[in-house]
């Protein structure tokens, strides 16, 4: 009987996990969009579109002299049964390889990605959008000093 009931609580928490997981993809959507921020170089832009119920595709680009683009960035949020993953491919860094950082928090609408392994930043971080700003930053050990950087963007009408 013991037995029974542990296989049930055990089938109860990975429905229960999933749900959640699928919860928070959706809540992620409000990512979905174009965001403009000013940066000594220049305007930086993140633009994500959903492309289905369990991926989010992003990039991050800056214009240069108002007419050239220059690439940043391309990521995936990839909802994958029970678990989210923040997948970036980051220009001139990891030979263009794909690095993973999972969800790990979602407290007070701070989404937290971690991947303890990564050089820097082993932390990526989105609050929510509120009243069209974004905030997102990265974070971690860095040749061994604590590094932080913030990102405010504003939602493009």
């Amino acid at each position: 009987m013991k037995k029974m009931i542990f296989i049930i609580l055990i089938a109860a928490s990975i429905k229960s996990t999933a749900q959640d997981a699928a919860a928070d993809f959706k809540r992620l959507q409000g990512l979905e969009g174009t965001w403009t921020m000013q940066t000594k170089r220049g305007i930086t832009y993140e633009s994500w579109v959903k492309i289905s119920d369990s991926v989010l595709a992003g990039k991050s680009y800056r214009l240069i002299n108002t007419m050239d683009t220059l690439l940043l960035e391309e990521v995936q949020l990839v909802r994958k049964s029970n678990a989210i993953f923040y997948i970036p491919v980051v220009q001139g860094q990891n030979d263009l390889l794909p690095v993973t950082f999972k969800l790990i928090s979602t407290e007070k609408d701070v989404f937290v990605f971690d991947n303890p392994e990564h050089d820097f930043p082993q932390k990526i971080n989105y609050e929510l959008p509120k009243n069209d700003n974004l905030h997102a930053w990265i974070e971690g050990m860095d040749k061994g000093s604590y590094r932080k950087s913030d990102f405010y963007y504003k939602k493009v009408k």
